[in-house]
């Protein structure tokens, strides 16, 4: 059984619940990674890679002491973000009638994408790119950091978290509760993927591919859930993994409801687009709420889940893992690739 058969398998049991014994460790933040993958042979893909440069943060103007401005000052740097493009061999090899390459058909965008790599192998590639029905393998977009770790933390604390809804005149960068970094710059991450990451991906592809989808983890899953409410025509499928909803005491949840209150055609027409898909997937119990338990009235993880899927019906899926926060962004990462 190949490394990627094999990985599947656990999901399989883990779904099963045969799995009891789960690690409860958050993910290693200080890790290197292992980026052997860019340059193993025999993959299925290939790899092409750009650089993209972001100015530092916008800090506020007011409403801050000196002291506070200088602790956030002292976290807003700019961002460089590594994007490396996996393009399937099965799309470079197969060249049409005016010898143009064809263009896959599938585009999956993967946050947090230093990890993502290390978490993939060869033998999960290859297995990738040999997709049925023939020449469907999807091209992958790993979205990453010039860090050699698997997380760049400051800088994705900023990039996946939503500026505050109820804050509609001031969408600088605040500083996160209980800690010194920055959040609020999903609608600049937003604009950089839009206007610059995938115009640069279908310049390499030769066009726009009929599906995108996106996929990330923890921060990363409440940047998904950001695109969907907020930007729900960015992506046609959404995987979040165990998004953070406890995050500013539940603040996703207010994205949720406004979704909610969209004009009744609109959110028809979201709902009807038959290729919108939603996954969502979960660590721990499923009674667990969005934040800690000493707020018993807050909604708790299940009940988001069911929520979202009953309003998007068939289109949504959600799963519960019997293992840790971190255990799950490998787990799904992996579903996904496969759902996908």
């Amino acid at each position: 059984m190949s490394k990627f058969q094999t990985k599947f398998a656990i999901i399989t049991i883990t779904i099963a619940g045969v799995m009891m014994s789960p690690s409860y460790a958050k993910p290693d933040l200080t890790k290197t990674v292992d980026m052997s993958l860019l340059h193993a042979k025999d993959t299925g893909y290939r790899f092409v890679y750009h650089t993209f440069i972001k100015s530092a943060p916008e800090l506020p103007s007011s409403s801050v002491t000196d002291s506070q401005l200088k602790t956030l000052k002292a976290y807003a740097k700019p961002r460089h973000y590594q994007v490396w493009l996996a393009i399937p061999e099965q799309t470079t090899d197969h060249q049409l009638s005016n010898n143009s390459v064809k263009t896959p058909s599938k585009l999956l965008y993967i946050l947090d994408g230093n990890a993502a790599i290390d978490d993939l192998d060869t033998e999960t590639l290859r297995a990738l790119s040999k997709s049925t029905p023939k020449k469907s393998a999807p091209a992958l977009v790993f979205i990453g950091y010039q860090t050699p770790y698997r997380f760049d933390v400051d800088a994705r604390a900023y990039d996946y978290t939503p500026p505050l809804l109820a804050n509609t005149i001031d969408n600088s960068a605040f500083t996160e509760e209980g800690r010194e970094r920055l959040n609020g710059g999903a609608e600049h991450f937003y604009g950089l993927m839009e206007k610059e990451i995938k115009p640069w991906v279908y310049e390499q592809l030769g066009e726009k591919p009929k599906q995108e989808a996106i996929w990330g983890h923890s921060y990363g899953g409440l940047f998904v859930l950001y695109n969907l409410f907020k930007h729900p025509e960015a992506y046609q499928q959404y995987f979040s993994a165990d998004p953070s909803l406890w995050w500013q005491d539940g603040e996703m949840i207010n994205y949720w409801q406004a979704y909610q209150n969209l004009p009744e055609a609109q959110l028809a027409d979201i709902s009807n687009n038959k290729h919108k898909q939603i996954r969502l997937t979960f660590s721990h119990s499923a009674e667990q709420t969005t934040i800690p338990v000493v707020v018993p009235t807050l909604m708790s993880k299940k009940e988001f889940a069911k929520e979202v899927c009953d309003h998007f019906e068939k289109s949504c899926s959600y799963q519960f893992y019997n293992q840790s926060h971190g255990e799950v962004f490998t787990t799904s990462l992996l579903e996904s690739l496969k759902r996908f």
